[in-house]
This record gives C-alpha cells, structure tokens and sequence, in this order.
C-alpha cells in the first residue's frame, strides 16, 4: 500500500494470514498481495479475522518477489510490536521491552531470495573455506615465478555433445579458455581441479563459449574461491546480469574485464588480447549466427512491432515481446532485477557479435636449477647465502669471497608462447590471417615461435586455403590443437560405464550409449603437428622431468565389458539378478516387447541444482509418436546427453519436438534450452525440413531472460517463427478466446484431450503439468514441488506420474526450507493422485548413484540418467530394486551411516535443549 496510507496498527495487534496455492501476479491497491504461499490483505480489505487463526500459532518462511510486497508485508510484520519507531524498520525507539524482546526473536520472519536464512548456518564454515583458500594461495604466491609443471589440457573436444574449452594448469594458478555447457560436469568428473582458477577468458560471447559460465562460477563459491575475473567482449557484463535473475553469487566477486590493448600479467604469464572483426560480413542464415534480414539489437520484435496481425496479450507468438508482455501483464518493469535497476538502464550497450578475441599467452621464464652439488664441493652449505643464490643476487663470504649466481645456478629457460584463436567464419579469416600482432610470431628472424596454437574454428573454416596458408606461415615445429566438431572422444566415462552394469540388468529400459570414441581410421588423418581435441588431452609446455610433449594418459577410455565384469563380482548381484528374471516370468504375464510403443519417456537428467558425475540436471523427452514429442525442462547439458543417447539420429529427435515445457526459472531447469532451439534448427535445416514453430509453454520471467540475452549478448538465431508462446500463468488462471484457439491447435497437433498447467508450491511462479492423451493416457510431471493439493486434484487417476524426490526423508527439515519433497512425500502424492505410477526423479546430489528409500511398493520407481521407459515398462521397475541394491550396494551403506550420523546429531540437538 502507499506509505501515506499506511494503517495504523496498536501495539499488541494480533495479524492473520491465510495460505494460499494461486498467485496474482499484479500488485495494485485493490487486489490481494502475494508473498510466497501466504496472502496478505491490502488496504482497501478488511483483514479476514472471522474464522482465522492467528499467525503465533504458524511457523511460516516467506520469499519475497517484488518490492512492493516486500515493503508490505515487512510492515505488516513489525507493525504489531511496535508503534511509531523513529529509527525504521530497525529502530527501537518508542517500544516497551517486551516489543523489543520481540523484535529480536520475530513470530513470522521474512526473507529475501535466495534463502538467507538458509545461508546463516553455513556461513562460518564457508567463511573457512573461503580463508583457508586465500592462505593456500599466498602461500603459493610466495614462489614467484618458480614454475615447475605447466600443462594445456583440453576440457571439451568441441565434438558435437560437448561445447570446446580449454584448461590451462600451473603450479600455482588456473585458467580457463571459453566455458560451454558441460564444462563443469567434465572438470569435475575428471577430478580437475578448479580452487585456484581465478582468470577465465573468452574468446567470442556465443553461448558455446559462455553456456556453463553460470555453473562454474556457482561452483567456484561454493568451494570458497573468493574472487574470479572474465576476460573478453564488453557485454559479459550484461550476460551476468541476466544470470542473476535466477542465480545468485553472494560470496564470490565476479569482475569482468572487457578487452584492451595492455597486456594482462601475473606471476605466471603475460597475455595479450587480439580483436579480430569481421570484414564485409556476409550473413549466413544458417539460424547460428546472424542472418539475412537480421533486425538490429534495439528493434522491437513483439507483435505490435511486426506486421502480424494483433494478438492478444495473453497469446504471444514470438518469443521477444517482453518489453511489451511486461507492461500489460506484469509488474516486473518496476522489480529491482539487475537489469531493471537504474544502474542498468544507464548502460547503454548493444551486443558486438563481429568482435572475436584471440590471446597470445607468453610464459614468465623459468628459473634455472641450482647446482646444490658443486656448491657443496665448493663449501657453500645450505642456507641464508644459498637462498641469496637461488634469488640471482651477488653474495660475499666470510673469508671474503664474491659468488656471483650464475656460477651456481642454470641460466633461466625462456618462457614459452602459445595462442588461442578462434575464426567463426569465413569473413573472420582475412582480418586474421593479416592481422600484425599474431604476424610477429610467425616470423623466422623473431626467435619467439609459439609452442602451440589451439584453434577454437569450425572444420569448414579449418579447410579454407587462406587458413591453411596461416597455420604453415607459424613454421613446422609449432603444434596445432582443433577444437572443432571433427573429432570424436568420450567425455562421460562414468556414465556410459554405468549405463552398461544397468543394462546388463535390463536391456529395455537401459539401452547402451553411443560409443564416441576415436577409432582407428575412423577420421582422415591430419598433417604433421595437427591434432584433434580429446577430452582430457594434454600438452606440457614445462615439466620438471621431460621437455615439450602430448600427454594421452588422461584420455578416457571406454570398456563395457570390464565394467559389467567388475558388477558380477559384487557380492550378490549375480544371484538377485536371477532370481529377478525368475520373479518377472512367474509374475509379468504381458509380453512387454509388444506393449504400446508410444510414449515412451526418456530422462536427460534426474539430479537437482548442479550436474554430477552420473546425473545431469533436470531433462525430460516424452515421445508422443514417432514424429512427436514434448520437452520437459531442459536444464545444462541437456543437448549433450540427448546426443550421446541418440547419436547421429538426434536430429530426427530433435525435428520432433513440438512443445517445450518450462516449470520455473530456477537455472537447472533451463539452461540447458537455448542449445536445444540451437541445434533443433540447424537440424531441420539438415533435414530440408521447414522452420516450423514449436509451442512454449513457460513462465513469463523466462522470456525476459531469453530476450535479454539476444538483445545484449548474442542473436542466438531464434525468433517469432520459432516460437508460438503460452504463458504459464494464463493457462493456469485466465484463457482468452484467442488463447483458447491456440490451445486447442497444441491439442490437435499433438493429439492431446487436455494440457492442463497447474501452480505448485515453489518458487514464484513454479508449475506442474497435466496432459491427457486421446488413447486414454494421463502423464502428470510435478517440477520442482512440495506436496500439493492442486497437483494432486489435477492429477487424479494419472497413468504416470514424474515427481520430485529430492531429499530422503531424514532432511525433511531441509526439504521444507527449500520447498522440495522429500521421498516419502513425493510417494503419498502418488498414493493420494490415485496413480498408475510413480516415478521419482530430482534427486538431490548428495545421492550420485542411487537415493536411500524405503520401498514405494509395486507402483514406485527410480528414474536414472538415460533411463527409456514406455508403458509396458513400468511393471517391470520395482523388480529392478534388488539387482539394484546389490549394484550399489556401497553406496547405500555409506548412506545409511550418514543417516545414522544426521540423526544422532539431531536427536543430540534435541536433547541439549
């Protein structure tokens, strides 16, 4: 409400609250305030106090989603323990002591996103974390320039499941070079190791390059790295700022530096930046990269903006009407979202998609060795003048002797150089290719020849005569690295491996992935000192045992046959496995090789917040047909396994998919999307298909994020043709006529009876899905959830259920906080629905393999990473829980203790109170 028109409340003023499922998402003086799952009245409503608890009674966790709410429902708050305070919303003028004991000890506590009250009991520890890192890295500091180990290793080939990146490793100090999806996920299944990575360049803002940049900085907090800087185009900035609408970076200071001439230098290396632009830039149309036509940054891409007709506001058929959408439908122009505030609305930037930045990387020298040996012959003992050696200082002896250094010590070793470049295109590769900075180290007489130069450039670029012609120009004892698409190397060791052992347990639901493994012959060879990018690949530049060389060691490498070798020697897999098979023939009489082949679910990803070693975030494929299907959520990565799932039909997949749903904007739940519009239109294009728009059902915060990121970072090749938009909210509250004619056009399309978006308890703004088939089929997905009511009427008789499980039952405290299900819960939610079945996903991960559950009966199952399930299926799953356990059988002992442990500790706690 207006702060004149404040309501005076007395002291000892008792409020009431009422819990509520449905949002609205406007805040005027009139309506009702929305703040999480509690509704306040606003001023023109008297406060409902008829039939009503009172709110001492409620132990309630608000989020706050706008400002206006905020400032209402903190005033509503501290209103009834004080009267008039002079000092804000703080002060303790004018209140009694027992105002004040209870102002310090609040009956309803309100918090600001991203769960500040979660946050306090982690803050000292992260606060150790974060020191102990700083003490570790001056410590390292403290050996300037004593580089011993200096290695280049490859994190993503650039094959077509993984986005190119480059790390680069030093004693003391780490570096990244370009950040794609799955990036992450691969350093940390490799065991990389990150704590000490504080620079990350960027040589394009494309999200190849920039897609896993939001979870590695989140990872970088959260193992206590206190700052980090990105190097590259000016608008990262403005890609930061997006992120931060649905991720936040409290604890870690991000800096970007945009590109200039001066080199940067550490204690390690001196590295220049090369802008290269493109020259008569001649638009591709291939949907990648601008195209023919292309409308500038600025140029406004809703409907009224374009010569379609009117529409509705509710029914939108492109996906960059946001500025428009927000002004008639939402409020969100007045947030204080980082890019609303005043500060961003100062810059004025419009997204450079010419500029690309190469990087020529120049070693500090490495000190030479001290010769301890001759020293000891010539009476020079261990210590202050040893030390004063080492440093290349001149020292005198007590009998008078001057020892000058280089009698003592090797002569330094020059540091080597190696470049980074990327040429996107053909227009890229004049300006390159004569470019005067990168000339100087291809000249003979320079004595500065790069060791290696790593080329971020697609293969049809790599072949250009006037490329090739560059690349001899640097002389032939310098090594060239390809990240490029012309490649083939398996990144996910642990996945595929386990996806072996569970398809020994069943072939049908587990199906074997795609072997992307370089073979012999498979790829035309290349000339002299050309190499093809391999996960994990590596190049030493220094090493303190031999010179300059490639390092295959790392290289993952897939054996099936072992792995499942090693499953049958766990103790009692063998013999579950059998008596499994034995159940199935007793008990399953239906043949399911002939049950109904569609639809046919298949899991991307079954983990929560961040990707692990064997399961990615959020992903869901429903195929409805064998020309369509659905997406449900598409969080990080999500192109990457669908590739390593399909292989070289993922472009069929991909020109299936008619309609993409998105349940909230939570960042492991979306991500993953923009790649998805990506390559689904470079594969129609292959195909020789047309450009046919697919429906978007999503929150209207996603939109604004997508259109931020075309209109400041890059055109991702997306636009009103692509995209027939639903908003969420509409469908859940208010339809149109002109909404409804869309709906039904969906419907048909995809032979649906009902589409049906149903509110859960989230976040703001977080939604379930109900869809009924015309054969009589019922799939309910619950997104991100805590039991709710709404779902499970909507829900009623579902065929399937796909619902959240993200914590076990010992952290339902947890769950609470955080608004998830907890096993046990999402289990009575499919009880309640009265579902065929239920099967659980979104597990937190601090389960990698396998969650620690009671047994759900014949009507629960467990969904894993690559899992394909069809209706004939899922009479089979609970029998898979016995081979499982004996599979995992380590891991749920682990589980067990540490349950043990958390509920020791808790019953500890409860004790000492």
């Amino acid at each position: 409400s207006n702060q004149s028109d404040r309501p005076a409340l007395p002291l000892g003023s008792r409020m009431y609250i009422l819990t509520f499922d449905l949002e609205a998402d406007l805040l005027q003086s009139d309506e009702i305030a929305h703040v999480g799952s509690v509704l306040f009245c606003s001023k023109d409503k008297p406060f409902m106090s008829q039939s009503l608890f009172p709110f001492r009674h409620i132990q309630a966790s608000l989020i706050i989603c706008r400002p206006r709410t905020k400032y209402l429902s903190r005033f509503l708050c501290v209103s009834s323990c004080r009267q008039g305070g002079k000092r804000g919303e703080g002060g303790t003028e004018g209140l009694s002591e027992d105002s004040v004991s209870s102002r310090r000890h609040p009956r309803l506590a309100v918090f600001p996103p991203g769960g500040r009250h979660l946050q306090k009991k982690n803050r000292m520890a992260a606060e150790e974390v974060t020191l102990r890192h700083v003490k570790k890295r001056k410590k390292g500091q403290s050996f300037d320039n004593n580089i011993a180990n200096f290695y280049l290793q490859v994190i993503g080939a650039g094959s077509r499941d993984t986005c190119p990146s480059l790390f680069v490793f030093s004693d003391h100090k780490r570096y990244l070079f370009n950040c794609g999806e799955g990036t992450q996920r691969i350093m940390m299944e490799h065991k990389v190791k990150v704590s000490r990575m504080e620079d990350i360049f960027l040589t394009r803002l494309s999200w190849n390059n920039i897609g896993g940049l939001g979870g590695m900085t989140l990872t970088l907090q959260s193992i206590g790295v206190p700052d980090v800087r990105v190097h590259g185009p000016p608008n990262a900035e403005d890609f930061y700022q997006a992120l931060k609408d649905f991720t936040f970076f409290p604890k870690i200071k991000v800096e970007v530096k945009p590109y200039h001439m001066s080199p940067i230098t550490d204690d390690v290396m001196t590295v220049w930046q090369v802008p290269i632009r493109a020259s008569n830039r001649t638009p591709s149309g291939d949907g990648l990269s601008p195209r023919a036509g292309a409308r500038s940054p600025d140029h406004d891409l809703s409907p009224r903006g374009s010569s379609s007709p009117p529409q509705s506001p509710l029914v939108r058929r492109n996906s960059f009407g946001v500025s428009d959408i927000d002004s008639e439908s939402d409020d969100s122009s007045k947030s204080t979202s980082p890019r609303n505030s005043p500060k961003a609305k100062r810059r004025k930037t419009q997204r450079d998609e010419d500029l690309v930045i190469s990087y020529i990387c120049k070693l500090k020298p490495k000190k030479g060795r001290f010769l301890a040996d001759k020293a000891f012959m010539d009476g020079l003992k261990p210590g202050v003048w040893v030390s004063e050696l080492k440093k290349g200082k001149q020292i005198t002896l007590p009998d008078g002797r001057t020892i000058d250094p280089q009698d003592y010590v090797e002569p330094d070793t020059p540091g080597p150089v190696f470049i980074v470049v990327e040429c996107p295109a053909e227009d890229y590769i004049d300006p390159l290719t004569t470019n005067s900075q990168i000339a100087k180290y291809q000249d003979e007489d320079s004595g500065e020849r790069p060791a290696i130069v790593v080329h971020f450039t697609p293969v049809d670029v790599v072949k250009d005569t006037r490329y090739q012609n560059w690349i001899r120009r640097f002389g032939p004892d310098t090594e060239h690295l390809f990240l490029n698409e012309d490649t083939q190397t398996l990144s996910h060791l642990g996945t595929a491996s386990l996806q072996a052992c569970l398809n020994a347990i069943q072939p049908t639901v587990f199906p074997l992935l795609v072997d992307n493994t370089m073979k012999p012959g498979s790829l035309p060879p290349l000339p002299p000192r050309h190499m093809r990018g391999e996960c994990m690949l590596t190049y030493w530049l220094f090493h303190k045992d031999h010179p300059l060389q490639w390092d295959r060691s790392s290289i993952p490498l897939l054996n099936n046959e072992e792995a499942v070798k090693q499953a049958f020697a766990l103790p009692g897999f063998k013999d579950s496995l059998q008596e499994m098979k034995d159940t199935i023939l007793r008990t399953v009489t239906d043949d399911t090789t002939v049950s109904p082949s569609y639809p046919e679910v298949v899991f991307f990803g079954t983990g929560s917040s961040i990707p692990s070693k064997r399961r990615n975030v959020t992903g869901i494929l429903v195929h409805l047909s064998e020309t369509e299907s659905m997406l449900l959520d598409g969080g990080e990565g999500t192109f990457g396994q669908m590739y390593r799932h399909y292989g070289d039909q993922v472009n069929r997949v991909l020109a299936s998919i008619k309609c993409v749903f998105v349940s909230h904007i939570h960042a492991d739940h979306h991500l993953g999307l923009m790649r998805i519009f990506q390559e689904r239109r470079r594969a129609l294009k292959t195909l020789g298909e047309p450009q046919h728009p697919m429906y978007l059902i999503a929150p209207l915060p996603y939109m604004s994020w997508i259109n931020h990121y075309r209109l400041n970072c890059e055109n991702i090749g997306v636009d009103y043709q692509d995209f027939i938009l639903l908003l969420a909210k509409d469908l859940s509250v208010f339809r149109s006529d002109e909404q409804n004619q869309e709906l039904d056009r969906l419907k048909e399309s995809l032979h649906l009876s009902q589409v049906q978006v149903v509110p859960v308890r989230h976040c703001s703004r977080a939604y379930g899905l109900v869809v009924t088939h015309q054969d009589s089929w019922k799939l309910v997905y619950s997104g991100d959830s805590m039991p709710c009511d709404a779902l499970i009427m909507a829900g009623k008789d579902a065929t399937l259920l796909i619902h959240e499980g993200t914590f076990d039952d010992e952290l339902h405290e947890e769950a609470r906080y955080k608004r998830h299900s907890t096993i046990s819960q999402a289990v009575d939610v499919g009880v309640q629905m009265n579902a065929g079945f239920n099967l659980l996903t979104h597990f937190s991960q601090r389960y990698p393999k396998i969650p620690l559950m009671d047994s759900g009966g014949e009507k629960v199952g467990i969904a894993f990473d690559h899992m394909k399930v069809r209706l004939g299926d899922l009479k089979l799953l609970p029998h898979l829980t016995a081979p499982l356990q004996a599979l995992f059988q380590e891991e749920l002992v682990e589980l067990k203790q540490k349950r043990k442990r958390h509920k020791m500790n808790r019953l500890g706690g409860l004790m000492e109170q």
